[in-house]
């Protein structure tokens, strides 16, 4: 049965919506909008227990943009029509336009109300700007940023409002600032067991005409840089039960139908928590004038006078200089960039965005998969992430993460985790309580990734190997089941049931026991056998479950071959066996064919049964979500690109940075940013609605945003066997559409795994069909693998005229060339 809060708030929204033509207009944020255009009573009966209660969650249509400061723990979202959240506040901030001469309200919300567009300033710059244009002509335009301000930088959210003419004809009215309980992520949060994840409720709302701000239960609100003309606080004073209350007794109805507002300064509402309140300023604007108003938001821990005083401190043209200088320098002029032609330019700009992203989510070197509903630490996500950052060129947050936070995980009791020790395994209360066994080969793998990255000299690994490496590797020696494997457990959820064992566990297993064994091989350690010998004992557990599985397929009648998820799940061929794509990335398991040439073929053969089966443009994983994932569709483009099928990676990718601007009803959804599952809905414009529920993660997504680093560092190099052979493939993923004539493709000061940075630069002449490749800077001793994708390679030659082997489309350039050039056929 639904709380009263959550019956309220949805007949509010609902009676808001239905009834707005030839009624006073009102608010109904986006994602309200989309649940009412193809509204089903079907809900997720498993996590709420009523339709008003998931539909108070938001638990469909969760897309917004952010803003945040770097390194900081509280991150703002901006909805479509320009709304700011700040994500642990109970309030969120609007504008509009109200014409007093005729009564008309604006609303950007409101498809009637004018047209919106959105976009970032700069691919580098996390600033949302929403351009609002009514048909009378009148246009404001609202810059969103955040940044640190004061003594102690503290976090401070500032949104710059201009209201403009572009016609140059006179237009007068008001300029109005809205304050309400329900945000882009929605207005309550919380499940069957009583939990409330998330609680906007605004119970009590005071204005302080005094300090030029506004009071939120008992939080700081928004503070004015200049004192609005007019205000009035709304609530329900009376405690009504009917919803019309809340629409007749609201700012929006006396603005239309008298012209003001209430002019109160304070209001309760212990019936709904749906407070609100409007204020106001006149505005006069032609072809030479221009109104500005500067509003700020408080998200950090703000009290007192001396608070608000360096909140206000610094005038906000200042503030906004400082952010785009401190983004330039860090994005620009800091870290791996990439060069990449006019074709794909739109990649390089999604680069450095999806960089903002991670360096935004970290709080306090913790990198978070998300701002709302995954703010908090999983070791899974943060080792993909981590991994990421350092490849990029953000090591010390990596390191910062990883030599920090990780050892803070590390278990030293002497209890049980349901079958497994305690002592030795990585985790907090997500790994604990899901039982995520992936966990410890996840932190080795990225501990010893890292170790590479940043070289021998930083001794890093060295510095963890007692105990953090060491007794993480004996506990997935010594905390599997009869047949070798890892417990079942629910190590991600996009893996199928918690109450079954997964391959994946066993992959990263063996990916982080390898990575243990060599480290303790790069610092001398005396347990190099011992961590050799649990690794061989994993895998020979691993490749004979897989074998067993793939008999009992065939045997079964199988005509495909694939791996399914688990040695529970024989003949399963669904969505869920998207965990076998970590076999090439990111755990290159495939190099070397670690565990045996036929797991390798049947590898292969895995991916393409997935590509055949639940690719439609992204990956479709129907099993457990119900939606597209987009990280799992750059996960299995990156395999693509690892297993030597660049076309379909390709295809995987540009289905994949579209998903990134969904539009829906001429509106963007998003602007640069995954969720964790992108709904059907969404995708195709509501031409497609599952019959069943759904369910959406957060946004952006912190593990997704990795795995596109991680995909475009790769496209134009990675590294291969860096124990015995060291080599490095360069423009692996470069398609040949992608480099016109006069354009090139380049990357300077890269971060690799042999702790020595790399660069070259790549043109392309169609006309003579020769490529050179110019090597700026290269690890010592490192050989490098030409893989040509324009053509059949005729020719190689190193500049001093030395003939280069050529197999198949792979040059093979000896350590220590400085330019090759490769003609093709």
């Amino acid at each position: 049965m639904a709380q009263t809060h959550e019956w309220m708030f949805y007949e509010v929204m609902w009676r808001g919506w239905a009834g707005r033509k030839g009624q006073v207009p009102y608010p109904v944020p986006w994602w309200a909008q989309q649940a009412f255009r193809r509204w089903s009573d079907d809900f997720d009966a498993g996590t709420y227990d009523s339709k008003e209660a998931a539909f108070a969650s938001n638990a469909l249509y969760r897309y917004w943009h952010m803003v945040g400061v770097k390194d900081h723990r509280q991150e703002s979202l901006i909805g479509q029509a320009g709304e700011i959240e700040p994500v642990y506040d109970k309030y969120c901030l609007s504008f509009f336009l109200h014409d007093p001469a005729n009564g008309k309200l604006r609303l950007p919300q409101l498809p009637d109300g004018g047209s919106v567009e959105q976009r970032m300033e700069a691919a580098h710059l996390p600033v949302v700007v929403t351009t609002f244009r009514t048909p009378e002509g009148v246009e404001f335009v609202q810059r969103t940023f955040a940044t640190p301000v004061g003594a102690r930088q503290r976090d401070l959210v500032v949104s710059r409002v201009t209201v403009s003419s572009p016609s140059g004809q006179p237009h007068e009215g008001l300029l109005c600032a809205a304050v309400m309980p329900a945000g882009p992520s929605g207005f309550q949060r919380h499940d069957r067991n009583g939990r409330q994840i998330t609680d906007r409720r605004l119970t009590y709302l005071r204005h302080l005409p005094d300090e030029q701000r506004v009071e939120t239960n008992s939080g700081w609100g928004p503070v004015f840089d200049t004192p609005p003309e007019q205000y009035g606080v709304y609530g329900n004073p009376d405690s009504s039960s009917d919803p019309d209350t809340y629409l007749a007794h609201s700012p929006f109805h006396d603005l239309v139908t008298g012209g003001k507002l209430n002019g109160a300064l304070d209001a309760q509402d212990q019936v709904a928590g749906l407070c609100s309140a409007v204020f106001a300023w006149p505005f006069r604007v032609t072809a030479d004038e221009v109104f500005e108003l500067d509003v700020r938001l408080p998200v950090d821990l703000y009290s007192g006078a001396d608070d608000l005083a360096e909140l206000k401190g610094t005038p906000a043209t200042e503030l906004e200089s400082a952010n785009r200088d401190f983004w330039a320098a860090k994005l620009l002029g800091q870290g791996l960039q990439p060069q990449l032609p006019s074709p794909v330019g739109h990649l390089t700009d999604l680069f450095r965005q999806s960089r903002s992203q991670l360096l935004i989510l970290s709080d306090h070197g913790e990198i978070h998969p998300g701002p709302t509903v995954y703010d908090s630490f999983w070791i899974r996500d943060s080792s993909v992430e981590a991994t990421a950052c350092s490849l990029v060129g953000d090591s010390a947050l990596a390191e910062h993460q990883l030599g920090t936070h990780y050892p803070l995980r590390f278990n030293r009791g002497t209890g049980r985790i349901g079958p497994c020790a305690e002592y030795g395994f990585y985790g907090g209360p997500h790994e604990k309580d899901d039982r995520e066994w992936d966990s410890n080969g996840q932190a080795l793998w990225a501990i010893g990734r890292f170790d590479r990255t940043v070289g021998r000299q930083a001794a890093f690994g060295a510095k963890l190997y007692v105990p953090y490496v060491r007794d993480a590797a004996r506990w997935l020696r010594d905390n599997r089941d009869g047949y070798g494997l890892l417990h079942s457990g629910w190590s991600a959820e996009h893996l199928g049931e918690r109450d079954k064992p997964h391959y994946w566990d066993d992959l990263w297993g063996l990916a982080g026991l390898y990575e243990a064994a060599r480290l303790a091989e790069r610092i001398d350690a005396p347990e190099v056998p011992e961590l050799w010998s649990a690794f061989d004992d994993l895998k020979r557990a691993t490749g004979d479950s897989i074998r067993w599985v793939l008999a009992e397929q065939r045997a079964r009648g199988a005509w495909e071959t694939y791996i399914p998820t688990g040695p529970a799940d024989v003949g399963r061929l669904d969505s869920t066996m998207i965990g076998t794509a970590a076999y090439f990335h990111p755990l290159r398991l495939h190099m070397g064919s670690k565990l045996g040439d036929d797991v390798d073929r049947a590898a292969r053969s895995t991916l393409d049964t997935m590509y055949a089966h639940f690719v439609t443009g992204g990956y479709r994983h129907e099993a457990a979500w119900n939606a597209y994932g987009p990280y799992l569709t750059l996960q299995l483009a990156h395999a693509y690109l690892l297993a030597g099928d660049p076309a379909r990676m390709d295809a995987l990718l540009g289905w994949t940075v579209g998903a990134g601007f969904p539009r829906t009803a001429g509106r963007v959804a998003a602007l640069g940013a995954w969720n964790e599952q992108h709904a059907f809905p969404v995708a195709s414009d509501f031409a497609e609605v599952p019959s069943r529920p759904w369910y959406m993660g957060d946004i952006p997504h912190g593990w997704a945003a990795a795995e596109y680093l991680l995909l475009i560092r790769d496209i134009l190099f990675f590294e291969a066997d860096e124990d015995r052979d060291p080599h490095l493939y360069i423009a692996p993923g470069i398609r040949p559409h992608w480099v016109p004539a006069g354009e090139a493709v380049a990357v300077e000061a890269a971060p690799t795994l042999f702790g020595q940075p790399f660069g070259y630069r790549l043109a392309h002449d169609p006309a003579g069909r020769t490529v050179t490749v110019d090597i700026t800077e290269a690890p010592e001793g490192v050989r490098f693998v030409y893989p040509c994708r324009f053509g059949q390679v005729r020719a190689a030659a190193s500049a001093d005229g030395r003939e280069l082997e050529v197999t198949g489309q792979d040059v093979r350039v000896p350590a220590g060339t400085e330019r090759f050039t490769v003609t093709y056929g």
